[in-house]
Protein backbone atom coordinates (compact mmCIF):
# COMPACT_ATOMS: atom_id res chain seq x y z
CA UNK A 1 0.00 0.00 0.00
CA UNK A 2 2.88 2.51 0.47
CA UNK A 3 4.38 1.47 -2.69
CA UNK A 4 1.27 2.53 -4.23
CA UNK A 5 0.45 5.88 -2.39
CA UNK A 6 4.31 6.40 -3.26
CA UNK A 7 3.06 6.14 -6.65
CA UNK A 8 0.42 8.23 -6.99
CA UNK A 9 2.10 11.07 -5.58
CA UNK A 10 4.99 10.21 -8.66
CA UNK A 11 2.44 10.37 -11.22
CA UNK A 12 0.64 13.51 -9.53
CA UNK A 13 3.63 15.19 -9.91
CA UNK A 14 3.81 14.94 -13.40
CA UNK A 15 0.49 16.09 -14.09
CA UNK A 16 1.50 19.40 -12.81
CA UNK A 17 -1.07 21.95 -15.00
CA UNK A 18 -2.89 19.04 -15.71
CA UNK A 19 -6.66 18.27 -14.57
CA UNK A 20 -5.93 15.03 -12.11
CA UNK A 21 -8.72 12.95 -9.80
CA UNK A 22 -8.35 11.28 -6.78
CA UNK A 23 -11.04 8.80 -5.47
CA UNK A 24 -11.46 6.31 -2.65
CA UNK A 25 -14.39 4.00 -1.67
CA UNK A 26 -15.78 0.71 -0.63
CA UNK A 27 -17.01 -2.73 -2.22
CA UNK A 28 -16.74 -6.28 -2.62
CA UNK A 29 -14.62 -8.54 -3.93
CA UNK A 30 -16.65 -11.64 -5.21
CA UNK A 31 -13.82 -14.79 -6.46
CA UNK A 32 -16.09 -17.39 -8.44
CA UNK A 33 -16.35 -20.11 -6.49
CA UNK A 34 -14.64 -19.28 -3.09
CA UNK A 35 -16.28 -19.32 0.22
CA UNK A 36 -15.97 -15.97 1.60
CA UNK A 37 -16.55 -12.70 -0.40
CA UNK A 38 -14.46 -9.95 1.79
CA UNK A 39 -15.08 -6.33 1.16
CA UNK A 40 -12.72 -3.75 0.08
CA UNK A 41 -11.32 -0.50 0.33
CA UNK A 42 -10.04 1.46 -2.51
CA UNK A 43 -8.19 4.15 -3.65
CA UNK A 44 -7.21 5.60 -7.03
CA UNK A 45 -5.71 7.96 -9.20
CA UNK A 46 -7.50 9.13 -12.72
CA UNK A 47 -5.99 11.92 -15.31
CA UNK A 48 -7.60 12.62 -18.39
CA UNK A 49 -5.90 12.32 -22.00
CA UNK A 50 -9.19 14.04 -23.94
CA UNK A 51 -12.51 14.78 -22.53
CA UNK A 52 -13.49 11.06 -22.75
CA UNK A 53 -10.51 9.19 -22.33
CA UNK A 54 -8.94 8.94 -18.93
CA UNK A 55 -5.93 6.48 -17.79
CA UNK A 56 -6.56 5.05 -14.39
CA UNK A 57 -4.53 3.75 -11.26
CA UNK A 58 -6.51 1.78 -8.35
CA UNK A 59 -5.48 -0.08 -5.12
CA UNK A 60 -7.98 -2.26 -3.50
CA UNK A 61 -7.50 -3.49 0.00
CA UNK A 62 -9.22 -6.34 1.51
CA UNK A 63 -8.58 -6.33 5.22
CA UNK A 64 -7.84 -9.96 6.96
CA UNK A 65 -11.13 -12.07 7.62
CA UNK A 66 -11.09 -15.25 9.56
CA UNK A 67 -12.55 -18.63 8.10
CA UNK A 68 -15.51 -19.98 9.71
CA UNK A 69 -14.19 -23.78 9.85
CA UNK A 70 -11.89 -25.02 12.31
CA UNK A 71 -8.82 -27.46 11.68
CA UNK A 72 -6.14 -28.69 13.89
CA UNK A 73 -2.23 -29.33 13.45
CA UNK A 74 -0.21 -31.69 16.05
CA UNK A 75 2.41 -29.98 17.65
CA UNK A 76 5.48 -32.22 19.39
CA UNK A 77 7.23 -31.37 22.83
CA UNK A 78 10.28 -29.14 22.56
CA UNK A 79 11.77 -30.96 25.59
CA UNK A 80 11.69 -34.92 25.28
CA UNK A 81 10.36 -34.95 29.32
CA UNK A 82 7.36 -32.59 28.58
CA UNK A 83 3.95 -35.21 29.42
CA UNK A 84 2.12 -35.16 26.78
CA UNK A 85 4.58 -35.56 24.33
CA UNK A 86 2.65 -34.79 21.39
CA UNK A 87 -0.68 -32.65 21.70
CA UNK A 88 -3.92 -31.49 19.15
CA UNK A 89 -3.87 -27.67 18.75
CA UNK A 90 -7.27 -26.03 16.49
CA UNK A 91 -6.92 -23.37 14.40
CA UNK A 92 -8.55 -21.23 12.02
CA UNK A 93 -7.16 -19.98 8.89
CA UNK A 94 -7.26 -16.01 7.91
CA UNK A 95 -6.84 -13.94 4.41
CA UNK A 96 -6.28 -10.55 3.52
CA UNK A 97 -6.20 -9.12 -0.02
CA UNK A 98 -4.05 -6.41 -2.00
CA UNK A 99 -4.54 -5.73 -5.95
CA UNK A 100 -3.60 -2.81 -7.84
CA UNK A 101 -4.75 -2.14 -11.06
CA UNK A 102 -5.07 0.01 -14.15
CA UNK A 103 -5.98 1.16 -17.52
CA UNK A 104 -7.65 3.35 -19.55
CA UNK A 105 -11.39 4.55 -19.30
CA UNK A 106 -13.72 5.89 -22.31
CA UNK A 107 -16.46 7.56 -21.29
CA UNK A 108 -19.94 7.96 -23.23
CA UNK A 109 -22.82 9.47 -23.10
CA UNK A 110 -21.23 12.49 -21.20
CA UNK A 111 -17.59 13.82 -20.40
CA UNK A 112 -15.25 12.85 -17.93
CA UNK A 113 -16.05 16.03 -15.83
CA UNK A 114 -19.55 16.59 -16.33
CA UNK A 115 -23.28 15.04 -15.58
CA UNK A 116 -23.87 11.70 -15.92
CA UNK A 117 -22.06 9.28 -18.19
CA UNK A 118 -21.03 5.35 -18.87
CA UNK A 119 -17.67 4.28 -18.90
CA UNK A 120 -15.58 1.32 -19.80
CA UNK A 121 -12.67 -0.21 -20.58
CA UNK A 122 -9.60 -2.95 -20.14
CA UNK A 123 -7.85 -3.38 -16.96
CA UNK A 124 -4.51 -5.13 -16.03
CA UNK A 125 -3.94 -6.13 -12.90
CA UNK A 126 -1.26 -7.55 -9.78
CA UNK A 127 -2.16 -9.30 -6.68
CA UNK A 128 -1.53 -10.33 -3.60
CA UNK A 129 -3.74 -13.09 -1.33
CA UNK A 130 -2.00 -14.25 1.85
CA UNK A 131 -2.73 -16.35 4.51
CA UNK A 132 -1.97 -16.91 7.76
CA UNK A 133 -3.27 -19.85 10.47
CA UNK A 134 -4.13 -18.16 14.15
CA UNK A 135 -3.42 -21.02 16.68
CA UNK A 136 -5.49 -21.51 19.94
CA UNK A 137 -3.83 -20.74 22.50
CA UNK A 138 -4.52 -24.16 24.44
CA UNK A 139 -5.22 -27.73 22.58
CA UNK A 140 -8.25 -29.23 21.82
CA UNK A 141 -9.45 -30.56 25.51
CA UNK A 142 -8.30 -26.82 26.52
CA UNK A 143 -6.19 -28.12 28.88
CA UNK A 144 -2.54 -27.60 28.30
CA UNK A 145 -1.02 -24.41 26.80
CA UNK A 146 1.57 -25.19 24.05
CA UNK A 147 3.51 -22.15 23.15
CA UNK A 148 6.79 -22.82 24.10
CA UNK A 149 6.83 -25.80 25.06
CA UNK A 150 5.76 -27.82 21.64
CA UNK A 151 6.13 -26.73 18.12
CA UNK A 152 4.97 -27.26 14.60
CA UNK A 153 6.50 -29.56 11.91
CA UNK A 154 8.97 -27.93 9.66
CA UNK A 155 7.21 -28.89 6.64
CA UNK A 156 4.21 -27.08 7.55
CA UNK A 157 3.89 -23.63 6.65
CA UNK A 158 1.76 -21.31 8.81
CA UNK A 159 2.57 -18.18 6.65
CA UNK A 160 2.10 -17.95 2.58
CA UNK A 161 1.22 -15.87 -0.26
CA UNK A 162 -0.19 -16.29 -3.60
CA UNK A 163 0.90 -13.78 -6.29
CA UNK A 164 -1.12 -13.00 -9.67
CA UNK A 165 -1.36 -11.82 -12.90
CA UNK A 166 -4.97 -10.35 -14.42
CA UNK A 167 -6.16 -9.07 -17.62
CA UNK A 168 -9.99 -7.92 -17.51
CA UNK A 169 -12.76 -5.51 -18.57
CA UNK A 170 -14.07 -2.47 -16.57
CA UNK A 171 -17.59 -1.24 -16.78
CA UNK A 172 -19.23 1.52 -14.49
CA UNK A 173 -21.15 4.80 -14.58
CA UNK A 174 -20.76 8.12 -13.09
CA UNK A 175 -22.65 11.14 -12.05
CA UNK A 176 -20.47 14.73 -11.29
CA UNK A 177 -21.93 17.33 -9.63
CA UNK A 178 -19.86 20.81 -10.30
CA UNK A 179 -17.40 21.90 -7.83
CA UNK A 180 -18.57 18.93 -4.81
CA UNK A 181 -17.49 15.96 -7.01
CA UNK A 182 -17.92 12.46 -8.02
CA UNK A 183 -19.86 9.17 -7.31
CA UNK A 184 -19.15 6.40 -9.38
CA UNK A 185 -19.81 2.83 -9.45
CA UNK A 186 -18.13 0.12 -11.70
CA UNK A 187 -17.85 -3.22 -11.85
CA UNK A 188 -14.38 -5.27 -13.08
CA UNK A 189 -14.30 -8.65 -14.41
CA UNK A 190 -10.58 -10.44 -14.39
CA UNK A 191 -8.99 -13.53 -15.19
CA UNK A 192 -5.73 -14.49 -13.74
CA UNK A 193 -3.50 -15.34 -16.61
CA UNK A 194 -0.65 -16.65 -14.20
CA UNK A 195 -0.41 -16.65 -10.54
CA UNK A 196 2.15 -18.43 -8.13
CA UNK A 197 2.17 -19.57 -4.44
CA UNK A 198 5.21 -19.53 -2.50
CA UNK A 199 4.23 -22.22 -0.50
CA UNK A 200 1.80 -24.78 0.49
CA UNK A 201 0.17 -22.19 3.10
CA UNK A 202 -0.36 -19.66 0.16
CA UNK A 203 -2.62 -21.90 -1.95
CA UNK A 204 -5.13 -22.21 1.44
CA UNK A 205 -6.31 -19.00 0.53
CA UNK A 206 -10.18 -18.83 0.84
CA UNK A 207 -10.46 -15.30 -1.24
CA UNK A 208 -8.62 -16.45 -4.43
CA UNK A 209 -10.26 -17.15 -7.56
CA UNK A 210 -8.85 -17.27 -11.28
CA UNK A 211 -11.66 -15.22 -11.86
CA UNK A 212 -12.84 -12.26 -9.98
CA UNK A 213 -15.62 -9.61 -9.78
CA UNK A 214 -14.89 -6.42 -8.03
CA UNK A 215 -17.78 -4.18 -7.12
CA UNK A 216 -16.81 -0.49 -6.03
CA UNK A 217 -18.79 2.36 -5.29
CA UNK A 218 -17.00 5.39 -4.54
CA UNK A 219 -16.51 9.49 -4.27
CA UNK A 220 -14.11 11.31 -7.08
CA UNK A 221 -12.74 15.10 -6.86
CA UNK A 222 -11.16 16.13 -9.52
CA UNK A 223 -8.20 18.85 -9.21
CA UNK A 224 -6.91 21.42 -11.43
Amino acid sequence: MKAFILGLVLLATTAVQAQLSISGGVGKLNGVGTDRKPFILNLGIEFPRSSDLTFFMRATYGPRITDANTDSAYVTAIDLNTTPSTLTIPYSIRCQTFYVEGGTRSYMLNDYDNGFALYGGTVFGFGINTTDAKFSKYDVSNTYEWEGKYKLPNNNPTKGSIYYLALGIQGGMKYTIPVKGTIFFDITGTYSVLDLANNNAGTRSFTYSPLNFLFQLGYRKDLY
